[in-house]
């Protein structure tokens, strides 16, 4: 006698339309269940189960999609990071007479030695 063992066929489940699917709690739990064992396959999935399934976070998928392969191995190696940091760029250090030289010209030379002189009065009168 020969016995013959029927498989349950494999299906595939869009992850896209996961969420809006209406079914209860234990429904749900059944899906969840044959996507564990194997008796469904989970396609297309979103950023988020992506990020959900390796324990990151959505911006780190984000990142590493924008990512070519190349840099993706890249990454996987330990040879750059996911996010390169950002160029810093050299805060001009202020150049005073270059400051007065602007108040000049926006107020003019007599404003200017108004203003000095307004100022030391009362360095005087103390």
């Amino acid at each position: 006698m020969e016995y013959v063992v029927k498989l349950p066929a494999v299906k595939a489940v869009d992850a896209h339309g996961l969420q809006n699917r209406k079914s209860s709690k234990s429904v749900a739990a059944c899906d969840a269940a044959d996507l564990v064992d194997g008796l469904s396959t989970l396609q297309n999935p979103t950023i988020r189960v992506a990020a959900v399934a390796r324990g990151v976070s959505q911006p780190y998928v984000v990142a590493a999609l924008r990512l070519s392969p190349a840099q993706r191995d890249a990454v996987r190696q330990g040879m750059r990071p996911l996010i390169l940091p950002r160029p810093r760029l050299p805060v001009p250090k202020p150049d005073p007479q270059r400051k007065l030289a602007e108040v000049v010209a926006e107020i003019g030379l007599n404003g200017v030695l108004d203003l000095l002189a307004a100022n030391e009065k009362p360095r005087i009168a103390a």
